[in-house]
């Protein structure tokens, strides 16, 4: 009798835990926008925020809730489960303005975490509020500690061309984000940045092949901490991609077909296993 009343007990606890796990998809969205211009950027905001806010947990953040933000991003840092997406803007409450902290910022712990970051618009990490370009380049390699990283449209230190990158989307991108289409970006990942570091590439939406390897939408995720960082339709100036590409419906396609159910969903499963596990070891 003792051992069927552990046993329910145990199943019970496992689905508490199924529950909380399944329940843990948090995400945050902070819209302060750049460069695309103010009247699509909110239509673009509005159509994400609309396609993933039932089926995620989400928060989202206006241009002046920076402190808030940066609350959030403090409290869902341990977690490893959290999504911040942000919208071309790098609040300084998150990265200090002038890489003033380029080890150790909220940003950052909160990626070594196990976290990930989508960025759509301005270069990743580059811009402050204002926006103030005060970041540039540094901003990228020190929140993933890559010296060498940049999403110029060639690699290198100052390797930006006016004219964009022509991608042409992948299987997956068809798969994944089915709206998706050949399109101009102005700062994709070069995949041979990363050779010799934990971070891989994880799968790309859309590539260029002409040169080196040139992918965005792209995800890269890091081996040793969990990380992950998504790069969609970044851009200049606000004509680059062609109007008819909307960053809303590739990236909440991707999150509701890709990144929950392939990722989160895998992630919580590999916790629960070992929850069980603790737990049968324990008896």
């Amino acid at each position: 009798m003792y051992c069927k009343v552990m046993t329910v007990a145990l199943l019970l606890l496992v689905l508490f835990v199924v529950v909380n796990i399944v329940e843990a998809y948090d995400f945050a969205i902070h819209t302060d926008a750049h460069p695309w211009p103010k009247a699509d950027a909110e239509k673009e905001i509005e159509k994400l925020v609309n396609a993933i806010k039932n089926k995620v947990n989400l928060e989202v953040f206006e241009p002046n809730q920076r402190d808030d933000l940066a609350n959030w991003v403090k409290a869902h840092t341990k977690d490893g489960q959290s999504t911040l997406i942000l919208t071309g803007i790098t609040p300084s409450t998150i990265y200090p303005k002038g890489n003033a902290k380029p080890e150790g910022s909220v940003l950052e712990e909160f990626l070594d975490a196990g976290n990930t970051i989508f960025n759509t618009g301005e270069y990743t990490f580059y811009t402050s509020e204002g926006p103030a370009e005060t970041n540039e380049t540094q901003g990228l390699q020190n929140i993933i500690d890559v010296p060498e990283a940049f999403v110029w449209h060639e690699r290198g230190a100052d390797a930006w061309k006016e004219d964009p990158v022509v991608v042409t989307p992948t299987k997956e991108g068809k798969k994944y984000a089915p709206s998706i289409k050949e399109y101009g970006t102005s700062y994709p990942f070069h995949v041979k940045d990363y050779e010799g570091t934990p971070w891989k590439l994880e799968i790309a939406l859309a590539e260029n092949t002409k040169q080196d390897l040139r992918v965005e939408p792209a995800v890269i995720f890091n081996q040793e901490t969990g990380g992950r960082l998504g790069i969609f339709v970044q851009a200049y100036v606000g004509d680059i991609p062609h109007p008819g590409v909307s960053f809303a419906d590739i990236i909440s396609q991707f999150i509701l077909n890709y990144h929950v159910p392939r990722v989160l969903t895998v992630e919580a499963a590999n916790k629960l296993a070992l929850t069980w596990g603790e737990i049968k070891s324990s008896r």
